[in-house]
């Protein structure tokens, strides 16, 4: 259920934006209960992040299976770009900063996943890790979002060009 009002949400965002989207016009939309919603999400915001981290933990699954940094990163910016039209959609809303708050943390949790899953041993300190976790996600993202807003923009090189970045890698 919680899928089919996330899919149902996209679309309807994909049509008409987040602004003019209300749970009663995605309950009926669904034809579902209030209830049934309810149930599932507590409101529009939830449904918006329990979608974000459902494509997050998709692509975590592909970047995962990546033999390179620079394909990892390459999934994760096709992945932003094959939905540039939803982003910019929700980006263009009056709930903005919360959900550029979901993005940030959303490509956080794929860095450190990324980390945690392909790097044996760190000779970083915890917290210099948690500010440099911070430092590529808000970067990463501010860069998908630039992205979003460009007509073309070449994701293996872009991923190439940020993975070079990374201290330790040439």
């Amino acid at each position: 259920m919680k899928n089919i009002i996330s899919s149902t949400f996209v679309s309807m965002v994909k049509q008409k934006g987040i602004d003019k989207i209300t749970v009663k016009a995605l309950i009926d939309e669904c034809n579902i209960s209030r209830q049934t919603f309810y149930y599932h999400f507590q409101d529009i915001m939830e449904v918006i992040e329990w979608s974000m981290e459902q494509a997050a933990r998709a692509m975590l699954e592909q970047s995962l299976r990546a033999d390179t940094p620079e394909e990892a990163l390459g999934i994760l910016i096709s992945s932003t770009l094959n939905n540039r039209e939803l982003i910019l959609r929700l980006m263009d809303s009056q709930k903005r900063e919360q959900i550029e708050a979901l993005f940030v943390r959303a490509v956080r949790k794929y860095l450190q996943e990324m980390i945690r899953s392909k790097t044996q041993e760190l000779s970083m300190r915890y917290s210099d890790m948690e500010v440099a976790l911070d430092f590529w996600a808000f970067g990463i993202c501010g860069l998908l979002l630039q992205c979003c807003r460009k007509d073309h923009v070449d994701a293996e090189n872009l991923a190439v060009q940020i993975c070079r970045m990374i201290p330790g890698r040439s």
